[in-house]
């Protein structure tokens, strides 16, 4: 599983995942105006791929004014839609292949790809998340929802039960004919979608376990459940998918800026302590003069002392700091991105959060070091299971909405610190490419010894004999 969070070029994102679907593509989104995408979907069905979408129409009736797009090509194609009339359907999520979720606040609309500040989360390979997401789209088209005494249901049970024996006995020959029917079958799961993909690619080890969790989800009898829990549960894991995206790019932020400071204080760090130092040292002259003067040397001083320090850390870090080409780089991201995962404390289960905290950190200094080899062996042991993440299995409503409101209290702290950093004059500059960090360079270089050549003549100055008239 992996989730990435954008916040720019996001109808690309869009178009490119809609592109890379083989099965299906489930679309509930509240407005729907942009051409190019309804495009994509329109050829994605002509290509074979069952597209299903839901969209709303509200007081304003944006999706059908005049000049809106052709909606009842799709169902022409052989496409499915739905339009919910009596409430507001407010979601915007897309379901492709059964196993990759695309959500966000991105509405499909051109003036959000035109104008809007607008943000898309990713997230691929997660059926648990995915068929989540594809319950509550059956939930608003009106679907039924396939049970353990539905005779379809019982009859693709009946026929895992012989795949699990055979894996048992190591036989696959047979495997291929138990796959094709089970895939004639009309069960919309992608918990079960994920299982048959396991098996074609031979990952056998995966597609036992997938398949003992789907065995066991279906066994389960429940009588009744409070709405309120899907609704909860669906939320939780949106909140998570989303606060691990944005968390991983906080990191990269960090860690750009990280390297940033580093740069600046191997290339200006050792000329700006000069230059400060010389603005204690004037200061230091004139402290006698009034209470002023005497403050101005004291935060000479400690801007000073702060630089030496800042210096002095940055040349320990840079020691223990690796450099990556652009492949290494990428592989340190997918690595990252997947370890927290396993080991960020708001998701782990609450006995294990205390023993996940250091583990979390470690991750994170790993990462900023770009130490692929110690992220390497942090990430073998979390995939070991070490850490058991937290559930949203049926409990009660009052669980669910504490651990909602908890997870909404620090994904809306991430996104403020993300925001705060992605808008400072370091943050951009750290992202610049070469000519603009030379020209950077170069300006404040010549400002700084500039500055030095007059400090230099006013400490001189400052510090002559004074002659007796």
């Amino acid at each position: 599983m992996q989730t990435e969070a954008f916040f720019t070029d996001i109808r690309e994102v869009i178009i490119r995942e809609i592109g890379l679907a083989r099965q299906s593509i489930h679309v509930a989104v509240a407005w729907f105006t942009d051409g190019v995408i309804f495009a994509e979907l329109l050829k994605r069905q002509r290509a074979g791929i069952q597209v299903s979408l839901c969209i709303t129409r509200d007081d304003k009736d944006i999706n059908f004014q005049p000049k809106g797009l052709p909606f009842a090509q799709l169902e022409e194609v052989g496409g499915r839609f739905w339009v919910i009339e009596n409430r507001l359907m407010h979601h915007k999520f897309c379901i492709l292949d059964g196993r990759d979720v695309v959500t966000g606040s991105y509405n499909w609309t051109n003036k959000a790809a035109r104008s809007n500040e607008e943000n898309l989360v990713l997230t691929t390979g997660d059926p648990e998340l995915a068929h989540s997401f594809l319950r509550e789209f059956r939930r608003l088209t009106g679907q039924e929802q396939q049970t353990s005494g539905d005779p379809t249901v019982q009859r693709v049970m009946k026929r895992l039960g012989v795949i699990q024996a055979l894996l048992a006995l190591e036989d696959a020959e047979d495997l291929p004919k138990h796959i094709e029917r089970i895939e004639a079958e009309s069960i919309s799961d992608s918990r079960l979608t994920a299982i048959l993909a396991a098996l074609r690619a031979h990952r056998y080890a995966e597609a036992t376990t997938l398949l003992q969790a789907f065995v066991a989800a279906y066994s389960q009898v429940r009588i009744w459940e409070d709405p309120l829990v899907s609704a909860l549960q669906l939320e939780i894991r949106m909140l998570e998918a989303e606060m691990l995206a944005l968390e991983a790019d906080r990191s990269e932020g960090y860690r750009l800026l990280m390297a940033f400071e580093l740069w600046h204080q191997r290339e200006l760090g050792g000329l700006l302590q000069e230059v400060l130092g010389l603005r204690r040292d004037v200061a230091r002259y004139n402290r006698q003069e009034s209470q002023y003067s005497e403050s101005e040397y004291q935060r000479a001083k400690e801007r000073y002392d702060q630089q030496a320090r800042a210096r002095e850390q940055a040349q320990e870090v840079q020691s223990h700091t690796f450099t990556l080409d652009d492949t290494g780089r990428r592989l340190l991201k997918k690595m990252h991105r997947e370890a927290i995962q396993l080991c960020h404390p708001d998701r782990v289960a609450p006995e294990y959060q205390s023993a996940a905290t250091p583990v979390f950190h470690q991750v994170q200094n790993a990462y900023e070091r770009q130490d692929l080899a110690e992220l390497q062996v942090h990430l073998v042991s979390l995939r070991r299971g070490i850490f058991t993440i937290a559930t949203t299995a049926l409990t009660s409503v009052e669980v669910l909405r504490a651990r909602r409101d908890a997870l909404a209290s620090k994904h809306a702290e991430i996104l403020h610190d993300l925001t705060h950093l992605r808008g400072s004059e370091a943050f951009a500059l750290a992202q610049a490419d070469e000519e603009v960090k030379g020209e950077y360079l170069t300006t404040n270089r010549a400002a700084l010894e500039t500055e030095r050549e007059k400090l230099v003549l006013l400490y001189n100055k400052l510090s002559e004999p004074v002659e007796n008239g």
